[in-house]
């Protein structure tokens, strides 16, 4: 039976410890890795903003606007058959003042119960990387992984992006979390083929 990955997570809290041994057993908005994304989304909905990356037509991603969910984009990574590779929730925060600590704490609050169902994975401390789609190097990610792999190839990424005044306003592009479901197989491709 699959674990759902709710920002609330607290419903697990009262519950005796929960582990997951494998990615699959995760969902993010009753989706998982290796799910068929027709399952969920009429194929037109997913072909509506079909993006490739630059060198590899294998993978392709989509996003779907949610309403009165949890997460407010899911984003997802699919082959050509419509197999989920990676699935991601996104929640923004629009409050340029308060937003990065309200990501942060969000953030933690889910790292905190995924440590408690995550019981056999790797956790990482705080990683801070730059986001590449800022010109200015300014916007970083601060994100923590719980790795089910010792190659860290399949994991749960909970991260958020601090987003630079100057990348705010050239591409309207507020601070945000995302929560990512990640498999082996998208990992080696994003590394070795997309770009």
């Amino acid at each position: 039976m699959r674990l759902i990955l709710l920002i609330f997570i607290s419903i697990f809290i009262h519950q005796s410890v929960i582990k997951a041994d494998n990615i699959r057993e995760l969902e993010i908005e009753g989706i998982s890795i290796n799910d068929n994304a027709l399952d969920f989304y009429q194929k037109k909905i997913l072909d509506k903003n079909k993006r490739y990356y630059p060198n590899s037509k294998k993978i392709w991603r989509t996003y779907i606007k949610l309403f009165d969910n949890q997460f407010e984009i899911i984003q997802l990574h699919l082959d050509d058959k419509y197999k989920v590779m990676a699935v991601a929730g996104i929640i923004y925060f629009k409050d340029r003042v308060n937003g990065k600590k309200n990501c942060i704490d969000k953030r933690n609050k889910i790292v905190g119960d995924l440590s408690n169902m995550l019981k056999n994975t790797t956790k990482s401390s705080e990683e801070k990387n730059i986001h590449d789609g800022d010109v200015t190097g300014k916007s970083y990610e601060l994100a923590i992984f719980f790795d089910f792999k010792d190659d860290y190839s399949e994991y749960v990424k909970i991260g958020c992006l601090i987003s630079s005044s100057e990348y705010f306003n050239s591409e309207n592009q507020d601070h945000h979390l995302r929560l990512s479901l990640t498999s082996s197989k998208y990992h080696f491709w994003l590394r070795d083929e997309a770009y």
